[in-house]
């Protein structure tokens, strides 16, 4: 996956710079417990062709090593619609002692823009969205769209392999009207005969991505506000419900983005309540486009 990853990645670079286009960025989220998560990430596209490899590295005080996922998204944006297909791994880990963890996936989405004036790149929800203050055009714009992916979850011991398929459905909406920009998903999950004792993934909204059960849904509403010269804040809320005697979370976010054109950069504050505690998270992200 690695490999392949950077392959497509010099092949896209070679094009020349008069029709190439790069987005790239690094962020970092700190939590309670030493819970640590980099994320690096690379866009190179040509017209309405682009390729997005990044890079997920997540670690806490409870575990032994930490988790790398790397993934790699490929897409195409045309003026009414964006489709996209995606591939990931993370590679065995030995979180904790005696026990191995690792994970392959795959799926694709859609998102359409129902009104004509919509533009290409930079959606309104969904896994495309463009969250700057320049994305979204015209009043009362609405995109909506789907998406499918399927994890193959793996634990290890001495003495036994517990695998775990994982399907998620989702659905997403969103709204540009006057000043502000709206947008909504939920996700359902779907699992195999056999229940894995641990899950390495996002949920849409959520800041941790280590995940101590199984999602069986998730819902998220977001409000985006980006009148403001240059800042755009934002509110999010995230509710998720788990399979088996794991409490339902919610997460509670406040943020902004700040958009030069060239260089963007990110900050967001999140409360998660995983019913018994509530930790804070902070992320800060940055990010270069050309």
């Amino acid at each position: 996956m690695k490999k392949t990853l950077f392959t497509l990645m010099a092949v896209l670079m070679s094009v020349s710079a008069a029709s190439a286009w790069f987005d790239g960025g690094v962020g970092q989220t700190t939590g309670p417990d030493g819970y640590g998560k980099t994320d690096i990430n690379l866009t190179v596209g040509s017209g309405e062709m682009w390729v997005r490899g990044a890079m997920m590295r997540q670690d806490a005080d409870a575990y032994a090593e930490a988790f790398n996922t790397y993934s790699l998204r490929i897409g195409n944006d045309a003026e009414l619609y964006t489709l996209a297909g995606e591939a990931g791994i993370t590679p065995k880990t030995g979180y904790i002692a005696g026990t191995e963890y690792s994970s392959m996936f795959f799926g694709g989405d859609l998102t359409l823009s129902l009104t004509p004036s919509s533009g290409g790149k930079g959606r309104l929800a969904g896994p495309n969205i463009k969250v700057a203050s320049g994305g979204g055009q015209g009043i009362a714009r609405v995109d909506v769209g789907a998406g499918l992916k399927h994890t193959l979850h793996k634990t290890e011991t001495a003495t036994a392999e517990n695998k775990t398929d994982q399907t998620e459905f989702s659905v997403f909406a969103g709204a540009s009207i006057l000043m502000a920009r709206v947008g909504a998903s939920w996700t359902g999950y779907k699992y195999g005969d056999k229940d894995s004792v641990s899950n390495v993934g996002t949920i849409s909204g959520q800041s941790l991505a280590l995940i101590g059960g199984l999602p069986e849904s998730s819902v998220n509403f977001r409000l985006d506000l980006p009148g403001y010269p240059m800042v755009t804040p934002f509110l999010s809320y995230t509710a998720t419900k788990y399979k088996g005697t794991v409490q339902d979370t919610a997460a509670y976010t406040a943020g902004a983005y700040l958009d030069l054109n060239l260089v963007g950069a990110n900050v967001m504050y999140q409360v998660y309540d995983d019913g018994s505690d509530k930790d804070n998270y902070l992320s800060l992200s940055a990010g270069i486009k050309f």
